[in-house]
């Protein structure tokens, strides 16, 4: 069930970023979009089986740094 949970999260993704372009969660329309709550249901499920997301690497969060600060958001990554 969890591999089958994760093929349907990668169509997901690759569904948002057909719709809304690589960068899809900085665009103000994918929030709240089909797609978002489908992703949303999708992770909710994923960890009710108890899969254990990776945590990410320090390319990873130093990426979200910066793309925070193009933002203009202040997070404490």
């Amino acid at each position: 069930m969890i591999d089958r949970l994760l093929e349907i999260r990668e169509l997901l993704f690759e569904a948002a970023v057909t719709l809304y372009g690589d960068l899809f969660i900085t665009e103000d329309a994918f929030w709240g979009s089909v797609t978002d709550r489908q992703l949303q249901d999708n992770t909710i499920q994923l960890e009710t089986l108890g899969h254990q997301f990776e945590q990410p690497s320090e390319e990873q969060v130093e990426a979200a740094k910066e793309l925070a600060k193009k933002l203009g958001l202040d997070l404490d990554l």
